[in-house]
């Protein structure tokens, strides 16, 4: 189980990633953020506990949940000739990782 402090460290890495000031605006979201991470990794990986080799990770799928707010819903967007796909998923670079640590799960 990740500690409170090991908790704070990856939230205020993930605000780094955005280039986010280190306050507590948004801490109530980013801890909701990171709790949704966390159990992503624990269905998708099949594990217990976050291998802190994770724990980059951990912080970039906050800090990807957190650049998709308000498109949740919103799969592509157009205007005129214009328009603009949304990532639904987590992206390519954040699954590799995953894939890594999963484990098979047998029925």
């Amino acid at each position: 189980m990740l500690e409170d402090l090991e908790q704070w460290d990856i939230i205020e890495k993930a605000k780094l990633i955005l280039d986010m000031q280190l306050d507590s605006n948004n801490d109530t979201l980013f801890e909701y953020y990171f709790q949704n991470a966390i159990d992503f990794i624990y269905d998708y990986c099949n594990v217990s506990e976050v291998p802190t080799t994770l724990y980059t990770v951990v912080s970039q799928m906050v800090a990807f949940q957190y650049r998709q707010r308000g498109i949740e819903n919103v799969q592509s967007e157009g205007k005129g000739s214009l328009s603009q796909s949304f990532l639904t998923e987590y992206p390519p670079n954040i699954m590799n990782r995953l894939n890594r640590h999963a484990k098979v799960k047998f029925l």
